[in-house]
């Protein structure tokens, strides 16, 4: 049925009927006839002393509907210390309710607030205005529908909500609101303005319409915070005015009056909407008003760009689906919520180009994964299909699931001929997407058709059974290895049926002639699949250098060194990865900076840090700067660079995740930093409890389904060996060996047999994780048994592991050990990610404010809330209080361990420089300046010097980095709760706040001079 706002005083009603969007107007009487009709209870607190209008009229529907029926779903269990409810939604009291605000609200697109459109569910009722078309919305409840359009009770909490959810049920006053905060001048790098400067209505823009959208709009906590749907820059160059027109002409519909940027700001009685900034608008005869819409009506609306066949279909078909299946709620998939898919939200009946554009961008290029044909190896689905058809957790539930539809199986989806929107499936519908935006790739030669009968080479490692070196021991020599690679024949689903007879890769590598002396590892393809980089050295004397060489064996080359030891420390370039727009070249060396090779503070060995350089070996530049090693690097769909960092401090050691941006911003944990954690108790900073539950993760790697896969291992286990596991990052921080209810597991171990553990039995172990078209993880596989530390052998196979069941398939075996194998696939050129001024760890490279590459910023909008994360990562609460006793931050350089060193106290090496310390803002912030490019212990201190909390591990900024990091406390359970739980650790405060948007990085001492802290 269509939905309409039919507005009266304090009143909106979803109405359900089906005419015309014109007919709305003449619907007006009818609804205020049927208000007076339903008599709804007054506001008014005298009819029942001490009763709020809330618990008279409100409290006993949700209770009833939402709490008391046969599951009881939206209420906690008294005897949970974490407070968990479904949903994360608890409705038995006002104060519960209230946490939940952003289900109390209209949304977006949406007709009403998500508490309705849940309650109502996909029962057909309601419908949702997309364009000029209806269509009815499909939200999925696990309750089912518990409320009708019409009745008593859904009207009554309709007025409640639209009269803002107070406890009165009054309306708050909406006057327009103050912005506070500068407005930004940041612009997208590809942006062009020229067009626009050429535009006979640009000069009108500038004089008329952009003073009264910068005299309104453009505040860092409103239209001026460039995460905003609507953004305005400053304006204070052609530039900026141009990228304002563009954004402005955005919001242009036809015909004008339907405009957002006219009717978002509009007073609600004028027929305005809802708007957080409030009303700047009293009527249409408004000055303002009018100065925009004749302007607007001059340039018209913008072209999102239908003549595409994929953008159109996605415009057409898609973005309704995610619309009607509730992906766009501000808590769920919006620029507000607390995970990467920030859809735009748009606004009722309209979506601007850019908002299009914008979504369709960040689905198909960082949550699909278009080099394979099934859709469900995205993320975007793989999240939202049952486990059953290859989906992997979602706190949203299978929102593409059809009921009736066979199953979200691409097999079960209609040809393209047959293909009916009307008719087909949500999974098909996004399926029938990917196959159009795959149709063009192929024509362009940038994918392969992995169908039946397609072959496509995997490129791997063969070496003599034996060697038990582990990644960190770089600088053991394993000869007799070489460098193979192998054709796969594709079957149906894009399953490996089987594999031909290996070939060498090194026939035209000078030197390499005699397969003995060869020690090669970690080869990777470029994403044209033609030419591989791998490491390589050609005696016990010479260091791992980079080569390239072709698939086809021909035009082996050296790109670096080798070199010779330097005071007895190898010096090795290996691990090395391509960059996904194939220009760069991303590895790991035990080169040093500028003080040239040093050892690891534990087991001091070659200390390795990521590096960066053009495939010729120009453009060389450091990325890390730690004073342990940095491994593996590898990047993610987004264009982020992962790696694998060595931690160590006194009776600490681990193997963790990291991320860097690639301006070398955002140094960030990934996953498994911790084997156990403290703060198991934030009453008792010293209880520990397990978190991944080993020491080392290594071999990380993302999935095209966004997960990703890993080794687990204790320290000590031999060549690389572990168990297999899988993380998803979206779900939070894991704790091994908790199952309370609620508690939603990321880490998951393919094979628990194979256990990844020194000191204890295992029963097989894995090594270097790659995925495969048809879902399955590519992978070698020894059988052993026994304890891990003490193998003398390993004889690796490589297979291909279902990671639901745990089935393996030989893919290749024989004599010797066959590792770190890779498919040689084709994928279009992503984009490398560079930091933005966004919300946490928001900032970017600013030489000119930093003071040039050797220094960077680092403001701390709330140090003492911050720290409860540097060194633990469990989902039980923070101990804020007790870190409030700090009033300093004191900053120390690490400093490495030369040639020759040995283990002290807590048997490491440790040498520190105390560079500084500064008071904290009454509010727990701070603004630093600090040397970029070391390695940082930041340590908070009471007003004495004693010591509240110290980093257990480096952290390092880049050259000229200028970084916000972390919220307030007051920020923090909106912000960091859905990864990190809250600050309480009860999960009902985990949610979601507006403010997040723009207000992350407010602090006393934002607007502040930095202290410097540069010694």
């Amino acid at each position: 049925m269509r939905v309409f706002d039919i507005r009266v005083p304090d009143l909106v009603i979803p109405w359900p009927r089906r005419a015309s969007r014109a007919a709305r107007p003449s619907l007006v009487v009818g609804a205020a006839l049927m208000v007076a009709a339903l008599a709804l209870p007054g506001c008014s607190e005298e009819s029942a002393p001490g009763r709020t209008y809330y618990q008279r009229n409100v409290e006993p529907i949700l209770v009833q509907t939402c709490a008391g029926n046969v599951v009881g779903c939206h209420s906690t269990n008294e005897e949970d210390p974490h407070g968990f409810a479904a949903g994360n939604l608890d409705v038995t009291s006002f104060e519960n309710v209230q946490k939940r605000r952003d289900v109390l609200e209209p949304f977006g697109v949406y007709p009403a607030p998500l508490m309705l459109l849940k309650a109502v569910g996909s029962s057909g009722e309601l419908q949702i205005a997309y364009g000029d078309e209806f269509a009815d919305l499909e939200i999925q409840h696990a309750g089912g529908s518990v409320l009708q359009v019409g009745s008593d009770a859904y009207l009554t909490l309709l007025q409640w909500m639209e009269n803002g959810a107070t406890e009165s049920g009054l309306p708050p006053p909406t006057p327009a609101l103050g912005g506070t905060g500068g407005c930004s001048d940041a612009i997208a790098s590809d942006f062009d303005p020229a067009p626009i400067m050429d535009d006979p209505t640009f000069s009108e823009f500038v004089s008329e319409v952009q003073p009264i959208l910068l005299g309104s709009c453009a505040t860092a906590n409103c239209h001026g915070a460039p995460q905003s749907d609507f953004y305005i820059t400053c304006g204070g160059s052609q530039e900026a005015q141009a990228y304002n027109f563009a954004q402005v002409q955005a919001f242009v519909d036809q015909p004008v009056d339907n405009s957002p940027l006219l009717l978002v700001p509009l007073s609600l009685r004028a027929g305005g909407y809802f708007h957080t900034g409030g009303e700047h608008f009293s009527s249409r005869s408004d000055g303002d008003y009018t100065t925009i819409k004749e302007w607007a009506e001059k340039v018209g609306r913008l072209d999102f760009g239908d003549e595409d066949p994929g953008r159109a279909f996605f415009a057409a078909n898609v973005q309704p689906i995610l619309l009607k299946r509730g992906c766009q709620f501000e808590s769920c998939h919006s620029p507000a919520a607390t995970n990467d898919f920030k859809l735009r939200s748009g606004s009722q009946g309209f979506f601007s180009a850019l908002t299009l554009a914008n979504n369709y961008e960040l689905m198909r290029d960082d949550f699909m994964a278009l080099e394979v044909p099934d859709a469900r190896r995205g993320r975007a689905v793989s999240k939202t299909v049952l486990a059953s058809f290859g989906g992997i957790v979602h706190r949203g539930g299978p929102v593409l699931e059809t009921p009736g539809s066979g199953g979200s199986l691409p097999e079960n989806c209609p040809s393209a001929a047959e293909f009916d929107p009307a008719t087909a499936s949500a999974f098909c519908t996004v399926q029938r997407w990917i196959d159009i935006e795959r149709e063009a790739l192929l024509a362009d030669d940038e994918v392969l058709p992995l169908t039946e009968g397609t072959q496509v080479p995997i490129v791997y490692v063969d070496r003599a059974a034996g060697h038990v070196a582990d990644p960190l021991e770089f600088d053991t020599y394993q000869s007799s290895s070489d460098l193979r690679v192998a054709d796969a024949d594709i079957g149906a689903g894009g399953a490996i049926i089987s594999v031909g007879a290996p070939r060498s890769l090194l026939d035209t590598c000078a030197g390499a002639e005699d397969r003995a002396v060869v020690d090669v590892r970690s080869p990777d393809v470029h994403r044209d699949g033609t030419q591989i980089v791998f490491s390589m050295r050609l005696s016990a004397d010479e260091g791992l250098a980079l080569y390239t060489v072709n698939i086809d064996g021909t035009g082996c080359q050296r790109v670096t060194g080798p070199n010779a030891p330097v005071d007895g420390i190898g010096v090795h370039d290996f691990d090395p990865a391509w960059s996904p727009d194939g220009e760069f070249l991303v590895f790991a060396s035990s080169r040093g900076g500028d003080g040239g090779p040093s050892l690891s503070r534990q087991r001091f060995l070659p200390q390795s840090d990521i590096w960066r350089m053009r495939p010729d070996g120009s453009d060389v530049e450091q990325m890390t700067y730690l004073t342990n090693s940095e491994i593996r690097p590898r990047f993610i769909r987004e264009g982020r660079v992962i790696m694998t960092t060595e931690k160590v401090s006194a009776d600490f050691y681990q193997l963790a995740g990291r991320r860097i941006n690639w301006d070398r911003t955002d140094y960030h944990p990934l996953l498994a930093q911790r084997a156990r954690s403290p703060f198991a108790d934030p009453e008792d900073l010293e209880e520990v409890a397990p978190s991944v539950g080993y020491e080392q993760s290594t071999d990380i790697r993302e999935g095209f389904d966004g997960n990703f896969m890993m080794i687990l291992s204790d320290a000590g286990a031999r060549g690389g060996a572990g168990t297999l596991a899988t993380f998803n990052r979206s779900v939070g921080t894991f704790e091994a060996e908790r199952d309370d209810p609620g508690y939603l597991p990321s880490m998951r171990i393919i094979d628990p047999d194979a256990t990844g553990l020194v000191g204890a039995d295992t029963d097989g172990a894995y090594r270097s994780p790659y995925p495969l078209p048809d879902g399955q993880i590519l992978v070698s596989y020894a059988a052993v048994s026994g304890d891990l530390g003490a193998v003398d052998s390993l004889d690796w196979d490589i297979v291909a592991i279902d990671p639901r069941t745990g089935a393996r398939t030989l893919l290749i075996g024989g004599e010797g050990a066959q590792v770190e194998a890779v498919l040689a696939l084709k994928y279009p050129a992503r984009e490398l990610y560079f930091n933005r001024r966004q919300l946490v760890f928001g900032g970017g490279v600013d030489l000119g404010v930093t003071g040039g590459p050797e220094s960077a910023v680092m403001h701390f909008p709330d140090a003492p809330a911050l720290f409860t994360l540097f060194n633990a990562n469990l989902r039980r609460g923070r101990p804020v209080a007790a870190f409030r006793a700090a009033t300093h931050l004191a900053a120390y350089r690490e400093n490495p361990a030369p040639a020759g060193s040995s283990a002290g106290p807590g048997g490491i090496f440790e040498d520190r420089d105390f560079l500084g310390r500064a008071p904290l803002a009454g509010d727990g912030s701070i603004k630093v300046r600090v040397p970029a490019g070391t390695g940082l212990i930041l340590e908070l201190q009471r007003g004495d010097g004693s010591v509240v909390e110290t980093m257990r591990e480096e952290h390092q900024v880049g050259p000229g980095e200028y970084v916000n990091i972390g919220v307030s406390a007051a920020l923090f359970d909106g912000t960091c709760g859905g990864c990190h739980g809250s600050i309480s650790g009860v999960e009902l405060d985990a949610a979601i706040s507006p403010d997040i948007l723009t207000g992350a990085s407010e602090s006393a001492s934002a607007d502040s001079d930095p202290v410097d802290l540069r010694r």
